[in-house]
């Protein structure tokens, strides 16, 4: 658990998403609330940049309630046209009172998302969006483990617009730390080079490795795992803040990059080697094609045709019997090949 309670932050286009959802909900209705999309830019803040209100069939607001990707895949990729690395980060609700606390069912569905075992969430942020006689109020809270495992409501936090917390963050839409007076350079450090080399050592030793350094200070180590893998490539990034900062994993479809997770990433601590991450990435990206194939049917949904393509054909290149994938790439490349 984090000594202070983080402050949430939101971006003026989110909570401005927000507020047009209530105000068409108005004082009727079944709006009962939604997921938030967002990344925590460090240890002491939690930033908002995108929200989703389910459809009435995936159940929110009910304690049965459970995250199911395939209904909001389009939603989380449209949060990562805003920054990729954005995730799963949060609830809002609406109180159609002035009361601002939770109530129990809320508070039970807020500890089944961050106790959910599909994405094992470190905390969790939860907004309370009061309207009460055309008044409409935000109010923020903070949901970690440490409250979960000893049946702790969550702790009221501070919110804030990003515009009236960027001289304390600086570049935060960029997802750089605060303090980090040198974000490019980071590497230059003796101690963080001979760790580099270190974990490209391990990494050649089981995987086909390229490393390359990126304008923005990012070192991006390419894989190749050997072996029955198809034609699997995934990406690990360092960034300023590793090895205490977990590095970012990510396969490549077209131009557009799609966030990889897994338990042991999640648990990453300064004393891991991204050698061993590997192995864990790998297995629950064989679990991720199913979500990649929803994703890339939402995405022929919605007219973005070229964007199913490629991550279908990235699908078929690891798995060439996946389910439903050749079919579909077949109707995204349609419309394309038409005059």
């Amino acid at each position: 658990m984090v000594e202070e309670i983080p402050t949430v932050l939101i971006t003026p286009e989110a909570k401005a998403a927000l507020e047009i959802e209530i105000e068409r909900a108005g004082v009727g209705g079944e709006l009962t609330g939604g997921l938030l999309f967002g990344y925590p830019p460090d240890d002491q803040h939690r930033l908002i940049v995108d929200s989703v209100r389910p459809r009435p069939e995936v159940g929110f607001g009910g304690r049965g309630f459970s995250l199911e990707q395939s209904r909001t895949s389009q939603q989380l990729a449209q949060a990562r046209e805003v920054t990729p690395a954005a995730h799963y980060s949060g609830v809002w609700y609406l109180h159609r009172t002035p009361n601002k606390e939770l109530s129990d069912d809320e508070w039970i569905q807020t500890q089944a998302v961050l106790e959910d075992p599909d994405y094992r969430f470190d905390d969790l942020v939860a907004l309370v969006i009061c309207l009460y006689f055309g008044e409409l109020s935000m109010h923020a809270f903070y949901f970690d483990k440490y409250h979960s495992a000893r049946s702790q409501m969550p702790e009221a936090a501070t919110l804030k617009l990003t515009t009236e917390a960027a001289g304390q963050l600086g570049q935060i839409g960029a997802g750089q730390s605060a303090g980090s007076s040198s974000p490019t350079d980071w590497y230059k450090a003796p101690e963080l080079t001979e760790r580099l080399k270190q974990e490209y050592a391990r990494l050649s030793q089981r995987y086909g490795v390229e490393a390359t350094l990126q304008a923005d200070g990012q070192m991006i180590f390419r894989l190749e795992p050997k072996g029955d893998y198809g034609k699997l490539v995934l990406y690990l990034a360092c960034a300023s803040g590793f090895p205490d900062r977990a590095p970012e994993a990510f396969v490549m479809a077209g131009e557009k990059s799609y966030p990889l997770y897994s338990p042991t990433l999640s648990e990453w601590t300064a004393n891991m080697w991204m050698a061993d991450v590997v192995a864990s990435l790998i297995e629950w990206l064989n679990w991720s094609l199913e979500q990649f194939v929803a994703t890339a049917k939402d995405a022929i949904e919605a007219g973005k045709y070229q964007e199913a393509a490629d991550l279908l054909t990235v699908v078929l290149s690891i798995d060439p019997r996946m389910p439903k994938a050749a079919r579909l790439l077949g109707q995204a490349q349609a419309p394309m090949r038409s005059p």
